[in-house]
């Protein structure tokens, strides 16, 4: 019976990190797709403390509408290259400015 409770918990944890896996990419997939395009800076590149390149977390700024905006890439990838000061261009939804992907 334990057994049988360890690999539902292992199954629901599993679905779960895939559910929330399926949701990022479509948010991402999404502005991709609907986002207004322009020029960034990245400001911040943070270290998670993790030992894989992916374990960064980046902050850009850019302008929207005459206003600065300060945000975490949504899909930094592995960054290679990226430093602070470096310009890249996004994406963004003017209703969620905040979310912002890294057009590569």
């Amino acid at each position: 019976m334990t057994d049988l409770k360890l690999n539902l918990s292992a199954i629901l944890i599993i679905l779960f990190i895939i559910a929330v896996a399926a949701y990022v990419f479509c948010k991402i997939h999404y502005t991709k797709k609907n986002g207004i395009e322009t020029d960034a800076t990245i400001t911040a590149i943070e270290d998670e403390g993790l030992s894989t390149d992916a374990s960064y977390n980046y902050y850009v700024r850019y302008i929207m509408n005459g206003q600065e905006v300060e945000a975490k890439l949504s899909n930094p990838g592995f960054g290679k290259g990226l430093e602070v000061g470096t310009q890249i261009r996004i994406k963004y939804l003017p209703e969620k400015p905040k979310i912002v992907v890294w057009v590569k």
